[in-house]
């Protein structure tokens, strides 16, 4: 059976920021910014207190608590 020489494109990718020094440190998040073929989607921010999404054009992060969450994920998921 011949193979699809065309080669797919991932629909989604995620970049990771993270710095091994910085765990330690108070306010350290871990960084992910997420993409689409298009483009940029938004920021997904995770600290120890916050879960915040920033939009790819929007100026600040909406904070979201941990219970709201998994409140959220429990009910869709």
């Amino acid at each position: 059976m011949a193979r699809n020489s065309r080669t797919l494109t991932p629909k989604f990718k995620v970049n990771i920021f993270l710095k091994a020094w910085d765990i330690a440190k108070a306010g350290a998040a871990v960084t992910l910014r997420v993409r689409d073929r298009k483009g940029l989607l938004g920021t997904v921010e995770i600290g120890q207190g916050k879960f915040g999404w920033r939009g790819a054009k929007d100026k600040s992060v909406k904070r979201i608590s941990w219970r709201k969450l998994a409140d959220d994920f429990d009910s869709h998921y």
